[in-house]
């Protein structure tokens, strides 16, 4: 290999290292605005008080849904220190039924996807509400295979969690009476 096409390696294994540590320069170059350390750390106790008080167990209404969420849908809504919290489980796969579902939701759940007010001023313009994917076992999923999917999921984007939900005035789309309050 040339002197030329060993640098242009370190370079690419160096650029990949970096973004792939979470960096957040390398991020803000990529005009990401979620899934840095502070999202990650309030992700991570989200599940944990999601799993203490029962969101992640309770069953709910499986009703019909659509993408980019799943075609069948369960919506779980609670507080969590004092804080609305909506959970969307999304499960998904070629032809499912709701009676499949409910037959054995652990096979099909393909994602948890979460709303969870924060406090005052942590994203006034999108009435404060923080975003995250989980993967079932309440890991992230990633962003262009790096970036967890947490935090202020791609604010400002043509397309996204904050995209779609603005346009709705309560940020919601299931009807009350899809949920199961806890």
């Amino acid at each position: 290999m040339s002197n030329l096409g060993k640098a242009l390696s370190a370079s690419a294994v160096v650029i990949f290292a970096i973004s792939m540590s979470g960096c957040s320069p390398m991020k803000s170059m990529m005009g990401i605005q979620f899934g840095n350390d502070d999202d990650v750390t309030y992700g991570n106790q989200l599940w944990k008080s999601m799993e203490e008080k029962g969101f992640n167990s309770a069953e709910s209404n499986i009703h019909v849904g659509t993408e980019p969420h799943g075609n069948i849908l369960e919506v779980i809504e609670g507080k969590i220190d004092g804080k609305t919290v909506i959970v969307k489980r999304n499960y998904g796969a070629k032809g499912l039924t709701v009676e499949q579902v409910k037959q054995d939701r652990t096979k099909y759940l393909k994602a948890v996807t979460v709303m969870a007010k924060r406090e005052q001023g942590y994203d006034d313009e999108n009435q404060n509400w923080f975003w995250v994917k989980y993967k079932p076992n309440g890991t992230y999923f990633n962003k262009m295979g790096m970036v967890p999917m947490v935090g202020r999921v791609a604010k400002g984007k043509d397309m996204g969690c904050i995209k779609c939900h603005s346009q709705s005035q309560n940020y919601r789309f299931t009807p009350k009476s899809m949920i199961t309050e806890i």
